[in-house]
């Protein structure tokens, strides 16, 4: 049902962010944003802060993910099982090892972080650790340091460009040919 009565979440947040222009003109408040429907990857956050930013920091604070998580735990917990009865697939426990202190490469940083008390934090915890720092994180990080842009309140629409006329319309957000014409008239006047 939500797939054919919703509305898409980057339609959404077109709407929300009219809404934050308009009280902002006015002097009202406007609080934090937080922006939800579907996020999994870093290049959707990216581009939901950087939409929201007009050139005073952006209105969206933080995006929530609940799918892609949940999936990291839910997958935790299948290979956490497979490991102890001893059926990982051989393909896999060739490569990344037969056993979660193997197979998560989040392990050794959270023992030293941890110490004894490493062995309290159940494995399904570890690998949402793992999804959220090494994929989401460092992903975000790489994403900032291709836009050389270093912290998430310097990104902002200048950042983005639509790849279709319709997205142009709702998000105001300018097609890829027509991004960068004013930078390029720039450097070459």
């Amino acid at each position: 049902m939500m797939d054919e009565m919703g509305i898409p979440t980057v339609y959404l947040e077109a709407i929300v962010l009219k809404c934050a222009q308009i009280l902002k003109k006015k002097g009202r408040y406007v609080p934090d944003i937080i922006m939800a429907g579907g996020f999994i990857n870093e290049t959707q956050i990216f581009k939901a802060i950087a939409m929201s930013n007009f050139g005073d920091g952006p209105f969206v604070k933080a995006v929530l993910m609940g799918r892609s998580p949940l999936t990291a735990v839910m997958k935790a917990s299948y290979f956490k099982q497979l490991a102890e009865e001893g059926k990982l697939p051989k393909a896999f426990a060739d490569k990344f090892g037969a056993t979660p202190e193997k197979f998560f490469i989040a392990v050794p940083e959270l023992k030293a972080k941890y110490g004894e008390r490493f062995k309290e934090i159940p494995w399904e915890a570890v690998a949402l650790y793992t999804y959220l720092t090494d994929r989401i994180g460092v992903g975000l990080k790489q994403l900032l340091a291709g836009a050389r842009k270093w912290r998430l309140d310097l990104i902002n629409r200048n950042d983005l460009m639509s790849l279709s006329e319709l997205a142009a319309k709702v998000t105001g957000i300018p097609l890829a040919h027509e991004a960068e014409a004013d930078a390029i008239e720039k450097i070459l006047d």
